[in-house]
């Protein structure tokens, strides 16, 4: 039984999965019968899911091929039974706002100095509870719950808008803290939330490292080391799961009025990389053009 195999049929790995994964469109790398990755987004001719113990059998088994990596999209949903459900911007119930500190595994240090800055702000804004990071790879995700956000707030901007805007807004904020170490470690900082993206599961491998995706609570971080994502030992916070509803609104509005909703141009496939330092002068000049109307 390969590595992977092994850890994809523990009760407790299966159970962090599933509850990740429920009503949210998901995705699998998986390694074929000669050998090469190939990803699946649907299953039958459907998106593919994972909401109970009988879908997770199904993506287990599915062709004879050995799941290696299993996704899931910010994007919470009503119901997604058909293609033209997941694309359809209505059936998103909420969203999380998710910032991916892109670095080295041989450089975690640096990179969770990156996700640090990002938390503490958020911390400064009265975003705690509903906080929380993944170490996937060779980076690192730091979420905010998708029930962070109150329904009034909802009634007002779409969940997709305040996800997007909310990652943008801090970003901006924390340029001046991170600059420096985001050129000279070559990490980056990008704002992935688009209506299909999908985000690493916790539990999950890794597609091409022998590593496991745990989570971890912001206390947490300066205990940290790549012990905690060894596959026979890995150490995992399942409190994940928990928020406070509506303790991001207050600076999901202040980010909704900076930088706006989501840029719907921006659903076109084959997003182009903008080199670093690209990034960073055009943060740098949003950030100048709407410091004074910020909050």
């Amino acid at each position: 039984m390969s590595l992977a195999r092994k850890h994809y049929s523990r009760l407790d790995v299966q159970k962090e999965i599933i509850d990740f994964c429920r009503n949210r469109w998901a995705a699998a790398h998986y390694v074929d019968l000669k050998g090469d990755m190939i990803f699946r987004r649907y299953l039958h001719g459907k998106p593919l899911r994972i909401s109970d113990a009988e879908d997770f059998s199904e993506i287990m088994t599915f062709n004879g091929y050995t799941l290696r990596s299993v996704y899931a999209t910010a994007n919470v949903y009503w119901k997604f039974k058909s293609i033209d459900e997941v694309y359809d911007l209505a059936n998103i119930r909420r969203c999380s706002a998710v910032w991916d500190v892109d670095g080295e595994l041989s450089k975690w240090r640096e990179t969770l100095k990156v996700a640090k800055e990002i938390v503490a702000f958020l911390n400064d804004r009265g975003v705690e509870k509903s906080v929380f990071l993944k170490w996937s790879g060779n980076g690192c995700h730091i979420h905010v719950h998708e029930e962070a956000f109150s329904e009034d707030l909802l009634k007002k901007h779409h969940p997709l808008d305040l996800a997007y805007a909310l990652v943008e807004y801090v970003n901006f904020k924390v340029l001046s803290r991170i600059r420096d170490i985001l050129i000279r470690e070559g990490i980056k900082v990008e704002n992935n939330i688009d209506p299909a993206r999908v985000f690493t599961s916790p539990l999950s491998f890794h597609r091409e490292l022998n590593v496991i995706c745990v989570c971890f609570q912001s206390e947490d971080i300066e205990e940290f080391t790549p012990e905690w994502i060894n596959p026979s030992r890995f150490r995992h916070d399942s409190s994940w799961r928990k928020f406070m509803r509506g303790e991001a609104d207050e600076i999901a509005e202040d980010a909704y009025k900076m930088v706006g909703g989501y840029p719907l141009k921006r659903r076109r496939r084959g997003r182009r990389t903008i080199p670093l330092d690209k990034q960073i002068m055009k943060w740098l000049w949003r950030f100048e053009e709407n410091q004074n109307s910020a909050l």
